[in-house]
This record gives C-alpha cells, structure tokens and sequence, in this order.
C-alpha cells in the first residue's frame, strides 16, 4: 500500500510543510528540571510516564512524523526503553537517552545495530528499538517519520501519559476511516486534532481480552487514494479489502501456487476412509511445517512451496497450506482473516486491512462450518487456539466474503479422584488421578513440554504442596491428541490432616481448593471472557481408619448464577468407612458483562467457602 503513497507523493511534487499548530514538543529539547523531577504526583506508583506524544501528518509531505517522550521513574519502567513501532519499509528513525550526571545533561544516541525490522506486510514493518543507558531518571526521546497516515493512535497506555496529540492534515486526495475506543474522553477534540492531557495509567484486569478494545486510542485505515485521473480502493468495503488481498504476492498469490501438495493429497484420498479422517489426516500433515510463533496475516515468502520444504513457517504460511491441501481434498475451504485475541477486535462495521494479523482455515460441509488452525502441535483439529477466540473473523474468497464466529466449540474439562486412606499417623496414603480433555489437555500438553523431564515437572508440581511425597507418576496418551490425557500420582501427604483436641481435621479437596478470588475489587469496568467454558469435577474418596467416626463433613448444596451461567454443587455421603466427596465447579458461560460481575464475584466467594468446609474425624 505504502508503494503507491510513495509514488503519489513523487508525482504530486509537493515538498512544503505547512504546520497549522504548534508543536508541543520538540525532539531533543529537554530541560534540566524534566530530569530532575522523578515523582509523577498523580500517580506515585507509576514506574514511567509519557511526558509527551505528539504525532503530525503533513498533507504537502504527505509524511507522518512522531515524537514520544518517557521519563523513567523506577527501575520496573525500563520495558519502556523498548519500543515496538509499525511503520513502512522507508521509515527512518532516531533517539536520544538523556541522563544527568553531576550537573550535566549527558546524552546516548540510538545506534543502528540497536533497531530491528521484521516485515509484517508488503510495505508494512514491525520496528523494535532497544534505547541504550537508561536509568532511573533517565528521559527518552524517539523520533520516526514515514509516508502515509499512522494505523493506530493510543493516548492511553498501561504508564500514565501527561499529553498526547495527533494531528491529521485534511487531504483532498485520501479517504481514511477511523474507530475510536475507550472510556476516557478526549480533552480537545476536532476534524483533524485530538488531544488528551493527564490520562492515567489502563489498569488491566483478570480474565479480559487485549486492553486495545478498552484503552483510549484511534484505529486507521486508508481507505483510498485519488489523483490525476488514478483511483485505488483500499478498505472502502470488505469486498474492496478482498480483491487487495487476493491480489497481493504474499497472501493470494501463494495460495493459488499449490502444485507442490498434489501428490500429498493423492496419498491423503487413498488412505482415508472417511471425510474426518481427510480433514484429519490434512491437518496432522501440515503440522509438518513447525510454527515459528510469528503471527501473520501475509506469508514471509512468494510461495507455500519452501516453507513446505524447510519445515517452518509463520502462522500464514502454515495455516494458507492447510487451506491448499483441504481444496485438493475436494473441500469447499478456504482463509478466513481475523485478529487474534491479543491484538483486540474485528470491527463488523468498519473494514481494516490494519487490524488484520492472522488467518485461519475454514471448511464448509452439509452438517458444519469448521474453523482449523494447524499452528500448534499439540491441538486436535477440533480446537482453536486461545488466541483465535475473538469474537469474529471474516472468511475470503475470490467470490465471496462474510462473518464467521470466533468461538469454543469444546470446553476446559477436568476430572480428579482422589482415593486415599486416612492413617493413624495422621498421614494420607493413595491415589490421585487426572483425566484431563479437549483445553485442559492441550494446555497440559504446551505446559509439559517446558520441562527437561518428568522428575523437573514433579519438582514443579509439589512447589507449594508441603509434605507431598510422590511415590510413582506415569501419563497415559500423551501423544495421543485424539483421547483423553490420564495422570495418576501415587502419593503420601504429611501435612494434609491436623490434629486439634483429639479431633482429625482435613480439608478434602487438597490441592485443588480454591483458596482466593481472582475478582478482587468491588467493581468491574470492563467485560469477563475466560475464552472458553470450563467444566471440573473433583470426586474425593477417603477411608477413614478404624476407631474413627466422621463428626462433621460437608453439607449437600447446590447455587447456580441466573440462566445458569454458572453453576457449582457438593455432594457427600458415608459408607461403611468411606467418604465421598462429589465437587462439580462450572463456568457455562464463556463472557460475562460488566452488569454481571458482582453475582460472579459472590459467586466464586461462595465457592471458596464451601471448598473451606473440613472432614472432621473423631476417635469412637
């Protein structure tokens, strides 16, 4: 896209700036006070603070120039010296370190071997600097330029910001649209300026989506440009977004290069003896290119071919040759694009090619729509990603386009048993087994991976769990994506039951008690998504030891939130010795609105409580 700006821009001939307002900052001109103030008095607890952050886009030039100034306040606010900027392939950039030795101002320039570029797009690329000396005190100025408007604008970031302002020079020759989004209105705004003065810091909060859907910012997109008799539609309408991306070397282009993958699938339809097993077997042999957990709506390379054959690829790469070797299978497939979760929303109304960073597969059957994504090892073809689970994305197709959801279709679902016996000694002695399936597998499965060996993982796994003493573990169907995973632990626990006035008090669940509420705070701004359902069933069976009788247990109780969102019950009985426990903890509902959020809190209180209810053993 960037291109054609550049080429406008050259046959435009225009090379004047005309500055309507003044800047409120110039690169490279602090103060020695700036230097010395080190507490920002709204908010002491910042570790940084945007003193400034002042954006202009030039009609004449038609370049974009930015200046951000941070101050760093203590010593948790130098990721702020690391900066991530998307910007064109001509882009240049600048920056300086101030810091105050004695009493002189001392400065540090960015050098070269300090930026990285990585390609995102045709002409979009993804700058990270890395500013050098930073200290607390230090101040930060960087400086870019580019061609073309910006594609986001954020006056609210996760550090209080003092000013920031864009301005935007009204152009006869482009369209653009934007979105805006937030909570925290704007202190000046117009056609072409927005400005916002003392923004605190976006505080994140547990179970949410990416802070873009709720920070203070702009979203861009050029929407086309105009001139001398040339037209070009950019995000005009999705249909117009489409014909871009088909027509682009790195995304449709490569797609329709697919006579590598013929003879994969000829192999595919003779050994298949179903349409699930096609799908299957397709998506297990695209894993065969390893993700290179780049997210990516555009391929690295002209062609699928060589990424195929080195064996590695980003999340585009693998996910469009899933796509290639579905319609060789005689599947109606095709991409679908979207936004991952950390990157924030879709906007059904408003078409972006800027906020699109992904794709994924789609196939349409007579029964179902099924969504795949063959990025990661240890998924069944059945399941999204967590970062897929984002609202909606928009399947492409030469001839046709539409909204497809972005949703769990399984849940997070968990079995536990324990069977232990309660000795004299005040000992526990047994059985702990898992059953883990669909998310709760997956996740297991990423997680094992991290670990050098089992003996690492069972080091990890008794972090915090004193007096466990694991005597065996084994793990059925670890490979096994297709089945249930099954851990079982042979243990003996010395710290599980305590003694008080002759009295044997043990909390049943062990381990899997929910000790605090990960909704603190009395009130919510923003809207709860836990990605998908979650479904835990913890079956506790004790047997008590002779001469003992059970003087207190918990009692039978069943709560549910309304329409049954969520919903948590206990159930217990004695036999002949025996306890059992049945806990079953459900969260049905994958969102919940702000206007919900204090009956979930309660909810989940309530839950800690009755998990707090003890066996209570007495001697006969």
């Amino acid at each position: 896209m960037k291109k054609y700006l550049l080429t406008f821009v050259l046959l435009m001939g225009f090379f004047g700036i005309a500055n309507a307002e003044k800047a409120p900052i110039k690169f490279g001109d602090i103060s020695k006070a700036e230097l010395l103030n080190n507490v920002y008095v709204p908010d002491t607890s910042a570790p940084a603070v945007v003193l400034c952050d002042y954006g202009y886009f030039t009609e004449s030039r038609f370049q974009f120039v930015r200046t951000l100034r941070i101050k760093i306040l203590k010593k948790e606010g130098y990721p702020m010296a690391n900066q991530t900027f998307s910007i064109d392939s001509k882009a240049s950039i600048r920056g300086i370190t101030f810091n105050l030795e004695g009493n002189e101002i001392v400065e540090s320039k960015l050098k070269n071997e300090s930026i990285f570029k990585t390609r995102v797009t045709d002409d979009i690329y993804e700058m990270r600097v890395a500013m050098p000396n930073v200290k607390v005190g230090s101040i930060i100025d960087i400086q870019f330029m580019y061609i073309g408007i910006p594609s986001e604008w954020d006056f609210q970031q996760e550090i209080p910001v003092v000013r920031s302002e864009l301005v935007i020079e009204p152009s006869i020759y482009l369209t653009f649209s934007k979105n805006f989004f937030g909570y925290i209105p704007l202190t000046f705004n117009s056609s072409n300026r927005w400005v916002s003065e003392n923004v605190p810091a976006f505080k994140p909060e547990p179970f949410m989506t990416s802070s873009k859907n709720y920070r203070s910012r702009f979203e861009f997109d050029l929407e086309s440009v105009s001139f001398s008799g040339y037209y070009k539609a950019y995000t005009t309408s999705w249909d117009a977004l489409g014909k871009l991306l088909f027509g682009s070397t790195y995304f449709g282009v490569a797609l329709n290069a697919d006579s590598y993958i013929k003879t994969v699938a000829k192999d595919i339809k003779a050994r298949a003896a179903s349409q699930e097993d096609l799908i299957r077997m397709a998506y297990d042999h695209v894993k065969q290119i390893k993700w290179d957990e780049t997210e990516r709506l555009f391929t690295d390379k002209t062609g699928l071919n060589s990424s195929y054959k080195e064996g590695k690829g980003n999340s585009a790469e693998v996910n469009l040759a899933l796509v290639q070797l579905l319609r060789k299978l005689d599947f109606n497939a095709g991409p679908v694009v979207m936004s991952t979760r950390s990157n924030g929303r879709l906007s059904a109304f408003k078409p972006s090619l800027n906020k699109l960073n992904y794709v994924i597969a789609a196939i349409f059957t007579d029964k179902d729509t099924l969504l795949l994504d063959a990025t990661e090892a240890n998924c069944p073809y059945y399941l999204l990603p967590m970062r897929d689970l984002n609202g909606q994305g928009r399947y492409m197709d030469k001839n046709l386009n539409g909204w497809l959801p972005l949703q769990a279709k399984k849940k997070d679902k968990q079995m536990v048993v324990y069977t232990l016996s309660v000795e004299e000694d005040m000992t526990l002695k047994g059985t702990i087994v898992y059953s883990k399936a669909d998310y709760t597998a997956l996740n297991f499965r990423n997680d094992y991976e991290d670990f050098n060996s089992d003996e690492a993982y069972l080091t990890d796994f008794k972090e915090g769990k004193k007096g466990l003493k694991i005597v065996s573990h084994k793990i059925d169907n670890l490979d096994s994506l297709y089945k249930p995973l099954n851990e079982e632990f042979q243990v003996v626990s010395n710290n599980s039951v305590s003694d008080i006035d002759g009295e044997f008090y043990i909390m049943p669940l062990l381990f899997e008690q929910i000790k605090e509420n990960p909704f603190k705070v009395s009130t919510r701004e923003y809207p709860i998504d836990f990605g998908y359902s979650r479904e835990k069933t913890i079956i506790v069976n004790y047997t008590i030891p002779k001469g003992f009788t059970v003087a207190n247990m918990p009692a039978n109780v069943t709560f549910k939130l309304s329409e049954n969102a969520a919903s948590f019950s206990c159930k217990s009985s004695v036999t002949e010795g025996r306890i059992t426990l049945i806990y079953k903890f459900n969260i049905n509902n994958s969102i919940f609105l702000q206007t919900q959020y204090a009956d979930l809190r309660e909810f989940f209180n309530q839950v800690i409580a009755k998990q707090a209810e003890p066996i209570v053993l007495k001697k006969i």
